[in-house]
């Protein structure tokens, strides 16, 4: 969504709400004002009603009594000063001087016909005063209900208008992330468009080859040697292919077995002998690691390791560790393979001695097509440990890698693979 259609949608909600806001400190200011209305109100009854005491009983009050009435009327007056505006003072001190000249009055027996004549008129005008002030409250009072009413009617419209800018917005987020989503299909259809043509287009040429060398083989002289281990790399290279091919379908679910073009390969689990399985992946290594004059040191265990396993599958994943360990080794150095059994699994550890794995990287070397720096240098699709991982777990075993630690020099020095696999159970 661009910012335009953001600020499209945006701007009524920030319109709605101005106006809630508006209309909340309206109702909050009326709702104030109705408050010091009722007080105003209440302090006009109560002078109202000790004026209309007094004028009715200031011939037949002691002294003392009458004087108490007048200094309550003068102080309810003083009260109701916070109620006034500034125009409205001046008839206040008017009428305080007037409460005190009444109050001075009282101790007189003579001048009580006089204070009674005075105060009536001021009863009759507090009364008017009051009969104003309970208008005002009245009027208040509906000014804030309609408020009340205005705000509720503004909040349940802005309720419903982000309701539907909500649905809205998610209709817009469906949309986008069904389109997102069929692009992220597009380009798995096309990558896995990609091996599966690529893997055709590779095996052609690498079937000629080991056809021609098979026969070269059989036909003996000098070149034996050479042509096993032209043999050798081609079958080599053609479990290459099978990698990529096997991972591309990986995606798809399970498939017919493990042919071309059946879908992901299941797992045929069968109690076999893995010191077998690791004896068949070393030679098919054999060849590329004269090669590159790299070692390799089998620790072979004398007794069989049962364990139930895929021989093809598993075989692959270890010849694919196996040459992921060569790639990275120098010349004369030798790649160590060991295994060994405890708490119910054997565990075979595949060290090289290259330059090890930096520490970010390590958990990642087994996401399919992630390379590290130095991996990018030396070749490959990063495809094989992924692969690894992949017919590990479906064996019920888990893979991790490890440094050896660091060389003299502080670099580091030496990656492990470790496969742990669950025994087979005794016959």
């Amino acid at each position: 969504m661009d910012l335009r259609a953001r600020f499209g949608q945006l701007l009524p909600l920030a319109v709605v709400g101005g106006a809630l806001v508006g209309l909340l400190i309206a109702f909050a200011l009326s709702l104030g004002a109705a408050s010091r209305q009722f007080e105003h109100a209440l302090i006009a009854q109560q002078q109202a009603s000790s004026a209309a005491d007094i004028a009715r009983d200031a011939g037949t009050r002691s002294a003392d009594a009458l004087a108490q009435s007048l200094t309550q009327y003068r102080d309810l007056i003083a009260a109701e000063g916070r109620y006034l505006t500034p125009a409205e003072r001046p008839a206040q001190e008017m009428e305080m001087r007037r409460a005190e000249d009444l109050a001075a009055m009282a101790p007189i027996l003579g001048q009580r016909a006089r204070l009674t004549a005075m105060v009536r008129p001021i009863a009759i005008e507090e009364a008017r005063e009051v009969s104003v002030a309970r208008a005002e409250l009245d009027r208040e009072r509906r000014d804030t209900i309609a408020l009340g009413v205005l705000l509720a009617a503004m909040a349940f419209a802005a309720a419903a208008f982000g309701a539907r800018q909500l649905l809205g917005a998610n209709r817009i987020l469906t949309a986008e992330l069904a389109a997102r989503t069929a692009a992220i299909r597009a380009v798995d259809r096309s990558r896995r468009l990609f091996f599966a043509k690529a893997s055709h287009e590779l095996r052609t040429p690498v079937t000629a080859i080991r056809v021609a060398a098979e026969v070269a083989l059989e036909s003996g002289g000098p070149a034996c040697q050479t042509l096993a281990d032209i043999v050798a790399q081609a079958g080599f290279l053609d479990h290459r292919i099978a990698d990529m091919l096997a991972l591309a379908q990986a995606d798809e679910g399970g498939g017919e077995g493990g042919g071309e073009g059946g879908g992901a390969p299941r797992l045929s689990l069968v109690r076999s002998d893995l010191a077998a399985a690791i004896d068949l992946a070393l030679m098919q290594a054999g060849a590329y690691a004269r090669a590159i004059d790299v070692g390799l040191v089998w620790d072979r265990p004398a007794d069989p390791i049962p364990v139930l396993l895929d021989a093809r599958w598993l075989g692959q994943a270890i010849l694919t560790v196996i040459d992921n360990g060569l790639k990275f080794s120098d010349p004369g150095a030798s790649l160590a393979i060991d295994c060994k059994c405890e708490d119910g699994r054997v565990i075979v550890t595949i060290t090289d001695s290259g330059p090890g794995v930096l520490a970010r990287d390590l958990p990642l070397i087994f996401d399919a097509y992630y390379q590290a720096d130095d991996g990018r240098l030396r070749g490959g699709t990063g495809l094989g440990l992924a692969l690894a991982r992949w017919v590990v777990e479906g064996h019920g075993g888990v893979v991790h890698a490890e440094n050896l630690g660091r060389a003299e020099d502080g670099g580091l020095h030496g990656c492990r693979i470790v496969i742990a696999l669950p025994l087979a159970a005794a016959a």
